[in-house]
């Protein structure tokens, strides 16, 4: 069967890119990869399982899912699965605390949780950021988290924990990542509107050019 491997963070440097295709034995678990992922690339190995267990703060996604949600490494895959590989990540927060405002949002990730376009989100937690990374905060009325992450997602982002923009609370780029949240704000009298605020965390020249190129985009939809 045929898989399709994504990387982020470091694991993307190990693996040389940041998408890989490859040919697995079918029949093949999430463990099964994984292993054969620590036999293959030095900066994996021993870093993907320890103690037989998934090792922890690292994220593993099998189509948007997080694995844990599932049956962890005995985790089923069949041919076309879409694996995504997360390491912890150091500074802020780590990738296991993005599961809960991504992946793990509603505590099992089956998408019935509080983290729809409905009156208010909680505050978006900054994402994880590399050594020398800068932050940016940037909010705009008029626009859904769903959009906003559909932006982020033309940008190159892609999105953490979902494969549905309106459930995406985290988007993660090449060189940046992104939290998003969403309340209801009084804009005048009794009208209210919908602000997005997109927490950034990344590259000082990479968020310089994706951040006007946000805004335009969030500018001509809401205003």
């Amino acid at each position: 069967m045929e898989l399709e491997l994504r990387f982020f963070a470091t694991f993307r440097e190990a693996a040389g890119g940041k998408t890989v295709v490859r040919e697995f034995a079918d029949g093949s678990d999430v463990g099964d990869v994984l292993r054969a992922l620590e036999d293959e690339y030095d900066g994996m190995d021993g870093r993907l399982i320890v103690d037989g267990e998934l090792a922890p703060q690292i994220n593993v996604l099998k189509n948007g899912r997080e694995v844990l949600h599932l049956r962890g490494l005995d985790t089923d895959l069949a041919d076309g699965d879409r694996l995504s590989v997360f390491p912890p990540v150091a500074g802020g927060a780590t990738d296991a605390d993005a599961a809960d405002a991504g992946a793990a949002a509603d505590g099992d990730g089956d998408g019935n949780g509080d983290n729809g376009d409905a009156d208010a989100d909680s505050p978006a937690d900054e994402p994880p950021a590399e050594p020398g990374w800068v932050r940016r905060e940037v909010s705009y009325r008029g626009i859904s988290r769903r959009l906003a992450a559909h932006y982020l997602e033309n940008l190159g982002g892609d999105l953490v924990g979902t494969d549905d923009p309106a459930d995406a609370t985290r988007v993660d780029g090449e060189g940046w990542r992104a939290t998003l949240a969403a309340a209801e704000v009084t804009a005048a009298a009794s009208i209210t509107l919908t602000e997005v605020t997109v927490s950034f965390a990344g590259e000082e020249a990479v968020l310089e050019d994706l951040l006007p190129k946000f805004k335009r985009k969030a500018m001509r939809a809401g205003g």
